[in-house]
């Protein structure tokens, strides 16, 4: 039966690799860059690696739309769209990458499903279902090479100084071969399937996800209760709160088209006019922090969430509407001006509105530069290897820094990498401290010790700029690499 089944697996993976053949180059193509990492400059080619996804999703929208001429000229080419982002440098983390995987995303799913509500939300469910079976696949691979190559090192004593490389090979064939092949797999198996669901996903919707937004609903009412007649503003994370309470209300609303038994009809069928007065909260907090203190990039966004969530109650309000489908395009409509048009996007938004507020800023604003070193010795007993880093490559050993991010080699390998921002950050939440307070000396040797898995980093120094609102790194400077 076993092998029946893996034989059935195998057919059907030929047969997707069959009909998706763009798909499967692209795949392959994945996997040699990731791999040409172990010898070549890693930097340009994670940076267009970041982006795989992206081209990924466009050549699977062309795929589907594929009846049109153009379409299939440009299924057929959209491998050569890796080429704009080979050299592409930006922030490891940042809005417009983050927005534009959440379009790309919107397009492959308005692109595989109809108009009405129930093909768009039985699309969006087989798009995740594909996706999340496939990297959780993917994760198992990789894990189980993982596994064995290490356990093989240690037992034959082989491959010692080469671990880096053969983990970055390993994750090259899980995340780049695999995972976009599962994909296209469950993709297709699913795409020819009519949607289903299994009594966990009932338990889940009626037992846990809609009892809870009720819950979440009547706090956010208390709170609107209490601002009316305290008369006070809101809370500047109340706009989060409020954007997660819609989305997930409107998400969970589309889900209960695929239960036989809606137990929660009653909450659903008033979405619209529930969550009306929760974003008038939300846009007068808003408001009032934009005109105290101006748009940022992270403002902007926010302004665009909430305008395409105010827009989706007011759709549901007018009943013959396709929702969810004009949800989506006035999404991608709206992100993509405040991402790709030049002089309107969110950061040209924030330098507009900044620039007048700028020098009284500086006149009430406390700047004080910090240089963070260690304060007692660090126990390093417990660890098989210690290699001294500097900043001279030819020592085989080095640390790069490059646009406020920090890369370290080890025999000439890349072994890790991240900004200097979300180093700093996620050292001090792992000291108890917040990105406003003050850092007490006897904390300084913690921050310097940065943990991970198996491999511990201590760092000779920090170098940071204090302000009013928090820290900002401007340099960071590793000491040694520890291997456990």
């Amino acid at each position: 039966m076993k092998i029946n089944k893996l034989h059935l697996f195998w057919e059907g993976m030929k047969e997707s690799v069959r009909r998706n053949p763009v798909e499967a180059f692209l795949a392959v193509c994945f996997c040699g860059l990731w791999i040409s990492m172990v010898w070549v400059d890693d930097r340009p080619i994670w940076n267009l690696l970041r982006y795989a996804p992206v081209v990924f999703l466009l050549a699977c929208i062309f795929h589907a739309q594929a009846k049109w001429r153009v379409m299939r000229w440009f299924y057929y080419l959209s491998p050569l769209l890796l080429i704009p982002f080979y050299g592409m440098s930006e922030a490891l983390v940042s809005f417009p990458y983050f927005f534009t995987l959440l379009n790309i995303q919107l397009l492959y799913v308005l692109a595989t499903s109809g108009k009405d509500d129930w093909s768009f939300t039985e699309g969006t469910w087989k798009y995740v279902k594909s996706a999340g079976i496939a990297f959780v696949l993917s994760l198992i691979i990789w894990l189980t090479l993982w596994v064995i190559t290490a356990s093989t090192s240690y037992i034959f004593d082989i491959w010692k100084d080469d671990m880096a490389d053969l983990i970055l090979i390993a994750q090259a064939i899980a995340f780049a071969f695999c995972l976009p092949l599962l994909f296209i797999l469950f993709k297709d198996v699913y795409g020819e399937k009519a949607m289903h669901v299994g009594k966990a996903f009932r338990i889940l919707m009626d037992y846990v996800l809609s009892p809870a937004l009720i819950v979440y609903a009547v706090i956010l009412y208390l709170y609107i209760g209490k601002i009316v007649i305290t008369f006070e503003l809101p809370k500047g994370q109340v706009a989060y709160m409020v954007t997660a309470f819609v989305g997930f209300l409107f998400m969970l609303k589309g889900c209960q088209s695929f239960l036989e038994k809606r137990n929660y009809d009653w909450f659903y069928r008033w979405a619209s006019w529930i969550t009306l007065p929760t974003l008038a909260l939300c846009w007068t907090g808003v408001a009032y922090r934009i005109n105290e203190y101006g748009f940022t990039e992270p403002r902007v966004y926010l302004v665009a969430v909430v305008s395409v969530l105010t827009l989706m109650s007011l759709f549901f309000l007018v009943r013959r509407l396709s929702h969810y489908t004009l949800t989506a395009w006035s999404a991608v409509a709206l992100f993509s001006i405040l991402t790709y048009i030049p002089g309107i996007t969110a950061k040209d938004i924030e330098a507009w509105s900044q620039t007048g507020r700028t020098e009284p800023m500086k006149e009430t604003q406390r700047e004080e530069m910090i240089t963070i070193r260690a304060q007692s010795p660090v126990d390093i007993s417990g660890y098989k290897q210690l290699y001294l880093l500097n900043s001279y490559p030819e020592e085989g050993n080095y640390y790069q820094t490059y646009r406020d991010s920090l890369y370290l080699y080890i025999k000439d390998s890349l072994v890790y990498h991240n900004d200097f921002s979300c180093i700093f950050a996620d050292q001090l939440q792992k000291a108890g401290l917040s990105p406003t307070d003050s850092i007490p000396k006897e904390k300084y040797t913690e921050l310097l010790r940065l943990d991970l898995d198996s491999v511990t980093i201590l760092f000779e120094n920090y170098n940071v700029l204090r302000t009013d609102s928090g820290y900002d790194v401007r340099y960071m400077q590793p000491k040694c690499y520890l291997i456990r």
